[in-house]
């Protein structure tokens, strides 16, 4: 079977057929995952891509409907190895057995760069051109949805790189005239893409139209200052006085052409914006090598993207910021960085206050700041085309808020951290993501004598894994807890410890008086006002559960709600990092995080809510232990059944 996407979405069968999609929503869900065939795309990520902003309660049971149908049509279609497969919390296209266009074009892409490598131009043309010759028109034209629109951004940047490198070898063969008109209509639909405008100008100087390449970079010149308030690059500016000394210049009234004075070339600041590393960071060696294979040399022609994601309180922004450092040398021509405040007790920076701050540090004055967002992400690649820059964008909002400010050319980074997933960035635009857990035992005990002292606790190693263990490991909760420890010379880590463990109030204990901001409590606050309201109330409920794992059909019973309903709130709050996946159908709540939850539930739940709740979920365990096991051992006494079963 073959699935087409660059173009108009279609399905053939091997032996010709054309498969009918049914409906929009059919269609944007399947061009969503041929977008990211051969990886699993979550049911909220595919909701997002159907519905947008505002999906109808039922769009995850219409999610896995849709699926239903789609996967009975394709295999009805043609006989063959699944194509649709339920994996995890998603789905995914599999393409084993099957064609996707999209990646047949990027392997032979990447077949045409091999031929050049090795020194066969004619052989690279070819392939680029069997490549480019698979797409009928944008990708997916015809689908909205600016789920879709972003993930086609990836694929048309590799279409058009693919376009300007085999036209550099069609110019290496001398093929000066043949290209002419297709560059001519290239520069026409794409008039500041400064490669295709080159290649033009370069084109038309050796088929002998000296006065034709001028006036195309005449044209260039004045839209790029125009427009964007710059020159063009280095590569056309010496290419541009070859043609001067040339002499070709064509009279006008016999007076020289009305060309504009030259500029001097705009040289950029070198910003290094990165915050000061932490002297008591530890650990996170396998994190820091997943974040080191972000400058592998060998890797893809792009922009790099990566998300480092996690709960709150986990150290994020100190992972980032300590990486950037070990590598700022990789990035000569600066580091940007922002706090996006996606979690602060402020409203989120908007891309374009974002992007404003940004060209303000790349030497931009604030006047000739573009007044939209797409005009002034425009003006920002521009000046980091070329360059190699690392882009820290911390405590992101989500993937909507990122894209803007992500560099749209090779040689620069961007790093994001963020509670939320950000899933949108790995599914949409090749991001790779890290989560990042709480700390192991020895690096939190390592971080308590960093911060309290070293002989301390050396001195009370088994006082020190317990206060490890009160604070749950987690870096936040650790820094406050040996903060605190450290203003107080003379107590042992035994007697802190003791009162940490036997406060009644443990969130209370972790935080630093004279800085509120810093408490846990507040960390955990911001994650939970992010969460829709039926999210907030499971959460608060979770609370109340004993101990901190928990199925999804016990959490159903608790909330009173379907387990259907209840699986997806509680993947909400895993994507935010509120609950942790602890196998099929389980959960875990952290300890600090349980500890929140529960005094959210006395705060903002009815009494007679917290006690119903429990109630039923009481009942439901006692069924579950009175229940006869399904393969009966008959020398095992049973329970008789004493209450009736809980509706769930």
């Amino acid at each position: 079977m073959e699935f087409k996407i660059l173009g108009p979405l279609e399905v053939w069968t091997d032996d010709g057929r054309r498969v009918r999609t049914e409906g929009a929503k059919q269609e944007r869900m399947l061009g969503t995952l041929l977008l990211n065939a051969g990886t699993v795309v979550p049911v909220a990520r595919l909701v997002d891509a159907v519905w947008g902003d505002e999906p109808p309660a039922t769009a995850p049971r219409q999610i896995r409907n849709l699926a239903g149908l789609l996967r009975r049509k394709l295999a009805a279609a043609q006989d063959g190895p699944p194509v649709l497969l339920t994996d995890g919390p998603g789905y995914r296209i599999a393409p084993n057995g099957h064609q996707v266009d999209a990646l047949t074009f990027a392997h032979r892409v990447s077949v045409a760069r091999g031929l050049t490598e090795r020194g066969e131009p004619a052989a690279a043309v070819e392939e680029f051109r069997s490549a480019l010759g698979l797409w009928r028109g944008p990708v997916l034209d015809g689908l909205s949805g600016s789920l879709l629109a972003a993930g086609a951004v990836a694929l048309e940047e590799l279409r058009l790189t693919a376009w300007e490198n085999c036209l550099d070898l069609e110019a290496e063969l001398g093929r000066h005239r043949q290209t002419v008109p297709e560059l001519t209509a290239l520069v026409a639909e794409h008039p500041l893409r400064d490669r295709f405008v080159t290649q033009l100008v370069r084109a038309l100087q050796r088929a002998g139209r000296q006065a034709d390449a001028l006036a195309a970079h005449r044209r260039f010149a004045h839209r790029l200052a125009d427009e964007l308030g710059l020159d063009p690059g280095p590569e056309l500016q010496l290419l541009h006085q070859e043609l001067l000394k040339d002499g070709a210049a064509p009279a006008q009234n016999g007076t020289a052409p009305a060309t504009r004075p030259p500029r001097p070339r705009q040289h950029l600041p070198r910003p290094a914006q990165l915050p000061p590393a932490l002297a008591t960071f530890v650990g996170r060696t396998a994190e820091l090598s997943a974040l080191d294979g972000l400058v592998d040399p060998a890797g893809p022609a792009a922009a790099g993207i990566g998300v480092v994601t996690g709960g709150a309180g986990t150290g994020k922004t100190a992972l980032a910021v300590h990486w950037a450092h070990r590598v700022r040398e990789r990035f000569p021509d600066g580091q940007l960085h922002l706090n996006l405040g996606g979690y602060a007790l402020d409203p989120p920076l908007t891309p374009y206050e974002a992007l404003a701050r940004f060209l303000r540090a790349l030497g931009t004055d604030l006047e000739r700041v573009p007044g939209t967002v797409d005009e002034s992400a425009a003006l920002y690649r521009s000046l980091l085309a070329d360059r190699r820059v690392l882009v820290l964008l911390d405590n992101a909002h989500n993937a909507e808020q990122v894209r803007p400010l992500l560099p749209g050319s090779a040689g620069s980074l961007a790093l994001v951290t963020g509670r939320d997933g950000l899933t949108g960035l790995t599914a949409c635009d090749g991001a790779r993501r890290l989560v990042l857990d709480v700390l192991p035992r020895t690096e939190a005990v390592e971080l308590i004598a960093r911060i309290a002292g070293a002989e301390r606790t050396r001195a009370e190693p088994r006082a020190a894994a317990e206060l490890a263990a009160a604070c749950g490991h987690l870096p936040l909760a650790l820094g406050i807890a040996a903060g605190r420890l450290a203003e107080r010379p003379h107590r042992t880590l035994g007697e802190h410890t003791a009162e940490l463990r036997d406060a009644e109030d443990r969130l209370t204990a972790l935080q630093i008086d004279s800085d509120a901001a810093s408490a846990v409590r507040v960390a955990f606050d911001l994650s939970y006002r992010a969460l829709q309201p039926t999210a907030q109330r499971l959460f608060r409920l979770l609370g109340l559960a004993p101990g901190n794992c928990i199925s999804t059909d016990a959490a159903a019973v608790l909330s009173g709600s379907a387990p259907a309903a209840t699986r997806t709130v509680l993947e909400h709050l895993a994507a935010a990092h509120l609950l942790n996946p602890a196998g099929p159908d389980r959960y875990r709540l952290h300890d600090l995080l349980r500890c929140y939850a529960a005094e959210r539930a006395t705060a903002e739940t009815r009494p007679t809510e917290r006690a119903a709740a429990r109630e039923r979920l009481r009942s439901w365990h006692l069924h579950r232990t009175e229940t006869p096991p399904r393969s009966p051992a008959p020398q095992l006494p049973h329970l008789a059944p004493t209450t009736a079963a809980p509706d769930a």
